[in-house]
């Protein structure tokens, strides 16, 4: 136990510092060199403290960013994890959606999709135009422009094209698709065409890890005679596309529009059974786009609602455009 003797009232005691006493006359002189050392030692000191209760201080305070483990491109293995299986939480209510998308009525689509196309192909012919009609459904007359510019601004895809869904309040979210396919489809959904390769209904998004969401969120729909197919580019060939196509009876594909388009321009994709085109219109990226916010996306979806096999089944009334 310390004595009263070892009190020196809060003080600092340099090391090596020789005990002194207080009686002020018995007190020695200290030199100017001395002093000029004790004043260096007591500044250095002080920074040392300083220094340690700062450092203190930031670690209570900043929050940890920096991750221990990282893998490609600064990403953790952790944060790769999470971003793969995001949607798999039920109703996949970990996604951004675009609740505007519920509110349009055929009209509103028609025009939505017009402007898209107006954005995006600003150099179209009036042939190119042409070729993106479907008949059934008039350009607008506005006067004072040219005929070009009409075509431009009018509703490019048909009205008539566009499946009313605006009646599904529910979310449109992942966990909430077959409830909305199953409200708006009058056909079992479980049932594919007997020919390879021709689904009922094709389901359009912007990613490829999007497109796995979306197929595991209608994997309920599969069984033996009835394939729902996974058809875009990434980890899986082209080659390996058609041969699923030529040799699998499917109901329903899920994909992205390039691989999609280039199946369905070999042949290996029929259309001639196709009654739903769905676009996952609804869904935001992490980067706040949706599909008809990048432009290689939205081509690819105005390529297959424009071709000639897909137009046709939209003109005859048996294909419809499902806005999710």
């Amino acid at each position: 136990m310390e004595s009263e003797d070892d009190d020196y009232g809060g003080g600092v005691v340099l090391a090596g510092a020789e005990t002194l006493d207080f009686n002020m006359d018995a007190r020695p002189t200290p030199s100017m060199a001395e002093k000029r050392k004790r004043k260096r030692e007591r500044e250095k000191l002080n920074r040392q403290m300083s220094k340690k209760a700062k450092s203190e201080d930031d670690e209570a305070t900043t929050p940890q960013t920096t991750p221990k483990h990282r893998g490609k491109k600064g990403t953790t293995r952790k944060g790769r994890e999470s971003m793969s299986t995001a949607t798999d939480v039920p109703g996949g209510e970990g996604d951004p959606v675009n609740e505007d998308m519920a509110r349009m009525d055929p009209r509103l689509l028609a025009d939505y999709v017009a402007q898209r196309l107006r954005r995006f192909e600003k150099d179209l012919s009036s042939v190119e135009l042409d070729d993106r009609y479907i008949s059934g459904w008039p350009p607008y007359k506005v006067i004072g422009i040219s005929l070009h510019e009409q075509w431009d601004l009018s509703l490019i895809l048909a009205e008539s094209a566009f499946l009313d869904t605006t009646s599904f309040t529910s979310p449109r979210t992942l966990g909430n698709l077959p409830a909305y396919l199953e409200t708006f489809s009058k056909f079992a959904l479980v049932k594919s065409p007997a020919t390879p390769g021709t689904p009922h209904t094709l389901v359009l998004t912007s990613a490829a890890l999007r497109a796995t969401d979306l197929a595991r969120a209608v994997r309920k729909y599969q069984t033996k005679d009835s394939l729902v197919a996974k058809l875009f580019a990434k980890h899986i060939k082209l080659k390996d596309s058609v041969t699923t196509c030529q040799t699998s009876r499917m109901g329903i594909g899920v994909g992205t529009p390039g691989r999609m388009l280039d199946l369905i321009k070999q042949g290996a994709l029929k259309v001639n059974e196709l009654r739903n085109v769905v676009i996952d219109a609804s869904h935001i990226d992490k980067k706040g786009f949706g599909v008809f916010d990048v432009r290689e996306a939205q081509k690819g979806v105005m390529e297959i609602l424009g071709f000639a096999g897909v137009r046709a089944r939209f003109e005859s009334g048996e294909g419809r455009i499902m806005f999710y």
